[in-house]
């Protein structure tokens, strides 16, 4: 087994998070990661699908302090 197989045996896909990096109107820019914080994907979506995003993965949230004030109203509609 090479190095990378043995990355990939260990690998735990099972853990997820979110972490909430800014807002663009209504639209929440985020990083998600799987199993390895160093293995992630940025992406956008409005935070109604974030939030349905979040739940179906079984995700932490997590908002990056800068982007606390802006995601908190965006999600609460103000």
């Amino acid at each position: 087994m090479d190095m990378a197989e043995a990355e990939a045996a260990t690998l735990n896909t099972a853990t997820r998070w979110i972490r909430v990096t800014g807002v663009r109107g209504r639209f929440v820019l985020f990083e998600f990661t799987l199993g390895d914080p160093d293995l992630m994907v940025e992406m956008i979506m409005p935070v109604d699908a974030l939030l349905e995003f979040c739940d179906a993965q079984h995700a932490v949230l997590d908002v990056a302090d800068g982007a606390v004030g802006a995601f908190t109203a965006l999600a609460h509609g103000q």
